[in-house]
């Protein structure tokens, strides 16, 4: 009988999303820009490294913009920025002895990617998902060595000096895969709530896999 009842329950919400699409207002983004403004969470993830040596990244809120060209009702290709400070623990094993050290501080995290989106109804409300490849920065703000200083002429303030610091940083190649909900409302907003996976490739640990919750906002145009 259970297995009855699992089977009736499947059938129906089956039967209520095709019947949900089909009653649905049909979209009018196709061949049109859309842009968008989101908030996001990312997850708390361990990156390990060589010889114990690994970095705790904790949990944190950023912020980022999309910018997409609708293909057709079903496909969206967008360019996807976020920025995000996250605390981090780094375990620092000596070459030397084996004894390891650790350091609390903030990175900057700042990925940039380029996503294929495939919505699965043409229609305002719609599950959909997305695969796609960038870029991302990551800047320890440890510093690297000691600080520099650099003087120009300004045509307004005269003689100016100011001071830098070169930190540890890089830029590496990365990749994500998403899947989530949009929402549009005849005013041209609309709006989207997804899950994402991202993985950064670091040359000398294994890759960084992070999970993050969006909450966008956006306008077709």
């Amino acid at each position: 009988m259970s297995k009855i009842m699992i089977v009736s329950c499947v059938v129906g919400l089956l039967a209520g999303t095709v019947s949900t699409d089909v009653n649905a207002k049909y979209t009018k983004r196709s061949d049109k820009w859309e842009a968008s403004f989101k908030v996001l969470n990312n997850q708390s993830s361990v990156v390990d490294g060589q010889n114990g040596a690994k970095t705790d990244i904790e949990s944190d809120y950023g912020w980022g913009f999309t910018l997409g060209y609708n293909v057709n009702p079903h496909i969206l290709v967008n360019f996807d920025f976020s920025s995000s400070t996250p605390s981090y623990q780094a375990t620092l094993i000596d070459a030397d002895d084996g004894s390891s050290h650790q350091i609390n501080h903030k990175m900057d995290l700042l990925e940039s990617q380029f996503n294929v989106v495939y919505s699965v109804f043409a229609s305002q409300f719609t599950p959909y998902f997305q695969a796609g490849a960038g870029w991302a920065f990551v800047d320890s703000n440890i510093a690297k060595g000691p600080p520099g200083s650099i003087c120009w002429w300004d045509p307004w303030w005269g003689y100016v000096c100011d001071s830098y610091q070169n930190t540890y940083n890089d830029e590496r190649f990365s990749y994500n895969v998403a899947a989530g909900f949009r929402y549009e409302l005849d005013n041209s907003l609309f709006f989207r709530a997804s899950y994402k996976q991202a993985w950064i490739d670091f040359s000398s640990s294994d890759d960084a896999s992070i999970g993050s919750y969006h909450l966008e906002i956006g306008s077709i145009f």
